[in-house]
């Protein structure tokens, strides 16, 4: 059975601290039953807030308030960066990957990230990190983008929220020559339906 169709979830939120404010996000509320799956565009600005993707990283990666210019000290359960088969080494560090996403964005450009969050109570957290990295893995082969992957697992801080992975996704191609042209299937409301197909499918497959 598909899955009913995405709303905007954030409309009534107003622009604060948390990222999720900055950003529109198409998804099904929390009160959804079975796996949810919550998508958006980080353009540069939102609401008439100015947005960097790299405090966009640093908020998912629960990275500690005043750590921008040191190394980054990630909270999260658990994260990486996969890369398209050509790009350097050097960007599977997430503060040089979005610092420099920052650094080569264009005037002209309108998205910085594409966002992605998986939400669902697996057997086990690993099995959870398994299928959102098979997902990563997919998009960064189909698109020659790099995604950084983080999972944040609640119930460790005594949270009652669910165990969920979230993604970000770079909007536009990295190669051995680096930084390439916009991916249009990653912007905007393309996203969430592309997404969700995949979602389900790995989600079928355990």
């Amino acid at each position: 059975m598909a899955a009913p169709k995405p709303v905007v979830i954030n409309a009534n939120v107003p622009v604060s601290a948390n990222p999720h404010s900055w950003l529109v996000l198409l998804g099904h509320p929390a009160e959804a039953t079975g796996p949810r799956c919550m998508t958006g565009t980080l353009r540069p600005t939102y609401r008439e807030r100015v947005n960097t993707a790299a405090s966009f990283a640093a908020a998912k990666l629960l990275i500690g308030i005043g750590e921008e210019a040191a190394p980054w000290r990630p909270g999260a359960y658990r994260h990486e960066v996969v890369l398209p088969r050509e790009a350097d080494d050097r960007y599977a560090d997430p503060q040089l990957l979005f610092a420099d996403i920052d650094a080569a964005h264009v005037a002209t450009g309108k998205a910085l990230l594409g966002y992605v969050t998986l939400t669902w109570t697996p057997e086990r957290l690993h099995h959870q990190w398994r299928v959102a990295h098979a997902l990563a893995a997919e998009l960064v082969d189909t698109f020659d983008v790099p995604v950084m992957l983080v999972q944040h697992c609640p119930g460790l801080v005594a949270s009652s929220a669910v165990p969920h992975c979230h993604l970000l996704l770079g909007c536009r191609t990295l190669t051995g020559i680096g930084w390439g042209g916009y991916v249009a299937a990653l912007n905007g409301d393309r996203l969430w339906p592309l997404v969700r197909e995949r979602f389900d499918a790995l989600l079928a497959s355990l």
